[in-house]
């Protein structure tokens, strides 16, 4: 399938990927990891050439780990690739929300895959991306969880201090109200 590009030009869907690929390493989502850049260009190599790469090639050859690495041992690509699914997850929704091509790192997999964007997922992934700084803010799971902590800490202490004050309710009718009655009986003997 052959598409034109911006400069009128027909790009292969290889050329396409290509072009997206650089577009993601360039963006300031990924400009600062060298290491999911790396990544990422090898992943694509990968896919556009036919084969798919394994946890020992990617640590070896990506990531210059020894001969002797051990997968189960070494988690390093497999973090490295959740890392790089975050930011790819990232790209789309800020910078990328416009892209007509998608790229994108299934979970359980070291195969990147090319899809092109449905015509409406854009709009509503620039909609989200918009409402995610004023609305969705608050939200985030870090904040939710200092809330939760909070809110069972405050709803504990008013327990405690319900108990307390209703033992010093009970308790003060039985001091209070003895003494002052004996105290009449005494005086009138």
């Amino acid at each position: 399938m052959r598409v034109t590009g911006s400069t009128g030009i027909a790009l292969s869907s290889g050329d396409q990927k290509l072009r997206q690929i650089e577009r993601l390493v360039s963006s300031s989502v990924l400009s600062g990891s060298e290491s999911l850049c790396r990544l990422l260009r090898y992943l694509a190599e990968h896919e556009l050439s036919g084969s798919s790469a394994t946890e020992y090639q990617i640590a070896t050859e990506v990531f210059s780990r020894p001969a002797n690495f051990e997968p189960g041992l070494d988690s390093t690509v497999r973090v490295q690739s959740g890392r790089l699914r975050l930011k790819l997850a990232e790209y789309y929704a800020q910078d990328g929300a416009g892209d007509p091509l998608i790229v994108e790192l299934p979970k359980g997999s070291y195969a990147v895959t090319f899809r092109y964007r449905a015509p409406l997922e854009g709009r509503l992934t620039n909609s989200i991306a918009a409402l995610e700084g004023p609305v969705l803010a608050p939200l985030r799971s870090k904040q939710r969880e200092h809330w939760v902590a909070f809110l069972v800490v405050a709803i504990t202490l008013a327990l405690i201090s319900a108990a307390a004050l209703g033992y010093l309710l009970a308790t003060q009718d039985d001091v209070v109200g003895t003494p002052l009655s004996a105290e009449r009986d005494s005086s009138v003997l």
